[in-house]
């Protein structure tokens, strides 16, 4: 049975909906359709949240999630001699003593890891425009970052949700953004007479312009007449966990 497989599964039988169980580990209901259906997998934080929350033995999901090739793509190694010995003993364990050391394992990992992720106000998108432009949520959301993954200079993040950035930027991808005006050439949140758009700003011969990521969309230009603002420059993309309102 594959990983997506044994989470449906289980959420079923605990009686969630997707929403349900999206909002228990602070993803979206889409990003657990996802799983579900094989599209991506959970990264190790989220699985981890996933095995607290369905209330499975952590051997129920990795047995078949977590093989060597899969390991060293997450994290660039394979396992060492001592955590293949850990897991081998860990298998021998009572179900009690299983229980004992997922809840070290989940306190250790809260006070080193969790702890050590800032929270930043998240910009959501709502409703869609044109040339993907769109209006924004009344209420924000938060991304927890690690802080060594944090680009200098962070302000704010703003969430992806639809592929029309692609292949610059995917669906759910999370941004990071400092509040100064974008220079020539810079990628930024920019708002134009009411609707927002995540654009490079072209400057050149006094002309100012808002590229698409895409080739699908043409380029906007901005009048001198147009009530025209950045919100913010886009510093790069990065991992977090969001957290919805």
């Amino acid at each position: 049975m594959s990983l997506g497989d044994k989470l449906r599964q289980r959420r079923q039988e605990m009686g969630l909906t997707r929403p349900q169980l999206a909002a228990k580990i602070c993803v979206t209901p889409s990003a657990i359709a996802n799983y579900e259906n094989g599209i991506s997998t959970p990264k190790p934080d989220i699985l981890i949240s996933l095995i607290n929350v369905l209330e499975v033995d952590a051997n129920y999901i990795y047995s078949d999630y977590l093989g060597n090739n899969r390991i060293s793509k997450i994290y660039d190694q394979a396992l060492s001699t001592e955590e293949i010995d850990s897991i081998k003993k860990y298998r021998e364990l009572s179900e009690e003593g299983k229980r004992l050391v997922r809840l070290i394992v989940n306190e250790e990992y809260t006070r080193t890891v969790a702890r050590s992720r800032i929270t930043f106000p998240c910009y959501l998108p709502g409703v869609r425009k044109l040339h993907t432009g769109f209006l924004m949520q009344e209420k924000l959301g938060s991304v927890r970052i690690k802080q060594k993954e944090l680009p200098v200079g962070t302000d704010f993040c703003f969430q992806i949700q639809v592929d029309q950035y692609l292949p610059v930027f995917r669906k759910f991808d999370i941004l990071a953004l400092q509040k100064r005006r974008a220079g020539h050439n810079e990628m930024g949140l920019f708002y134009l007479n009411g609707i927002y758009y995540i654009r490079t700003l072209f400057q050149e011969k006094g002309e100012c312009r808002l590229r698409a990521l895409n080739v699908i969309d043409e380029d906007i230009l901005v009048k001198e007449t147009d009530e025209f603002r950045c919100i913010g420059t886009i510093l790069g993309q990065v991992n977090g966990v969001l957290e919805t309102p």
